[in-house]
């Protein structure tokens, strides 16, 4: 997604998903830390209150219960 006009900061690393409603793409400090940030094995799948997000060899998928979401690969970003 193009950055936002109004946007002075690090723009599409971050996320905001809650159980319904659309994604959003956050302009905020990209936090380069990596701590407390686990990585999740292939054929994982978690849910996470109203989202269930599953990892596979082409990428990371996370849904919520209206099928709002994000995928996630070194390739692409998307957000749908």
């Amino acid at each position: 997604m193009p950055r936002p006009a109004n946007c002075q900061s690090d723009w599409g690393h971050d996320f905001q998903m809650f159980d319904t409603g659309a994604v959003e793409l956050l302009c905020q400090p990209l936090n380069r830390s990596r701590d407390g940030f686990d990585r999740a094995e292939y054929g994982v799948t978690g849910r996470f209150g109203g989202f269930t997000c599953t990892s596979s060899t082409k990428g990371l998928e996370c849904r919520n219960l209206d099928g709002h979401g994000f995928f996630l690969s070194r390739a692409v970003q998307q957000v749908f």
